[in-house]
C-alpha cells in the first residue's frame, strides 16, 4: 500500500501537476490569482538556469576513485531498466538513470571492486514485469562481467527496500558482511537518501555519484534565456528526492 500511495500521491503533487491544477482552478473559479500564479510558476520551473543551479547545490558531487581505492562490492539500486517484446522478440530497456550501471561497469574493468551488487524488484503496481536486478545482470554479463562476480536481490521496490533486503542478502551469503567497504553507485540527486537508507542498515558506504545533471548545458546564452521542458525535470526529480526524505524520516527508513 506504502509503494502504490508513494507513487500515485507523488503525480499529484509534481511541479507540473500543480501548474496544471492552477490552470484548471482558474477555468473552474475564474478568479484571477489562480492565472497568475500557473503563469508565474510555469516561467519559474522552466528556468533551465535556476533548475540547474538547486540541482548543482542539492547533488552529491562526484569523486575521482583509482585502482587503490577497493572497495569489496559496489552497489547499484534499481530504478531504469524493463523489459519489453517487439513481434515476440525481448529487448532490454534503459532509461535516463542507466548512467549508474555504466559507472559500475568502468570502475569493475578498472579493478575498484571485483564484485558487483545489483538491488532491485519488479513494478507490481503499474505492470507486471521481470525483476530488475534479473535483467541488469544478464546485460552486464554481455558486457563481460562474469556470471560469478555479480550477486543480485530482485525482491525490492523503492530506495529503503533496496538497503533493507540486499543487507538481508548479505546475512545470509556473508556473516561478516557489516565489515565489509561498499561503493553505492546511483545518481548524484538520489545519493542523499539512498546513502541515507544504506547506512541505516548498517553499511559502510562511500558515495560514487552518478548521472550528474547540474552539468548538462552549464552557462551557455540558450540555457539561461530560454525555459524549456529540462527545468521542469529537474525539479520534478528535487521535489520526489525532498518529499522522499520527509516520509523516509517520518517512517524511520533514514
Amino acid at each position: 500500500m506504502f509503494y502504490f500511495l508513494s507513487k500515485v500521491l507523488y503525480a499529484l503533487v509534481a511541479p507540473v501537476s500543480v501548474v496544471i491544477i492552477m490552470f484548471l482552478l482558474y477555468f473552474i473559479t475564474k478568479i484571477k490569482s489562480y492565472i497568475y500564479w500557473a503563469f508565474g510558476l510555469l516561467l519559474f520551473f522552466t528556468n533551465p538556469w535556476i533548475a540547474q543551479n538547486m540541482m548543482a547545490w542539492y547533488e552529491v558531487e562526484p569523486i575521482a576513485l583509482k585502482k587503490k581505492n577497493q572497495y569489496d562490492a559496489i552497489i547499484i539500486p534499481s530504478g531504469f531498466v524493463i523489459n519489453f517484446s517487439i513481434n515476440g522478440q525481448q529487448r532490454t530497456n534503459f532509461s535516463d538513470g542507466n548512467d549508474r550501471m555504466l559507472q559500475a561497469i568502468d570502475l569493475f574493468k578498472r579493478g575498484i571492486s571485483s564484485k558487483i551488487i545489483y538491488t532491485g524488484g519488479s513494478d507490481t503496481v503499474f505492470g507486471d514485469y521481470e525483476a530488475e536486478a534479473k535483467l541488469g545482470k544478464d546485460f552486464l554479463i554481455k558486457c563481460g562481467i562474469p556470471d560469478t562476480c555479480i550477486w543480485i536481490e530482485t525482491k525490492s521496490m523503492n530506495t529503503y527496500q533496496n538497503a533493507a533486503f540486499t543487507a538481508k542478502m548479505l546475512e545470509a551469503k556473508d556473516k561478516n558482511w557489516k565489515q565489509k567497504k561498499y561503493l553505492l553507485c546511483t545518481a548524484g540527486f538520489h545519493m542523499r537518501r539512498a546513502l541515507a537508507c544504506f547506512e541505516k542498515q548498517n553499511f559502510q558506504v562511500d558515495a560514487y555519484s552518478t548521472d550528474i545533471r547540474s552539468i548538462r548545458s552549464k552557462d551557455t546564452v540558450l540555457n539561461t534565456i530560454l525555459p524549456n521542458y529540462g527545468g521542469f525535470q529537474i525539479w520534478t526529480y528535487l521535489w520526489k528526492e525532498w518529499i522522499g526524505l520527509v516520509v523516509y524520516k517520518m517512517k524511520g527508513y533514514i
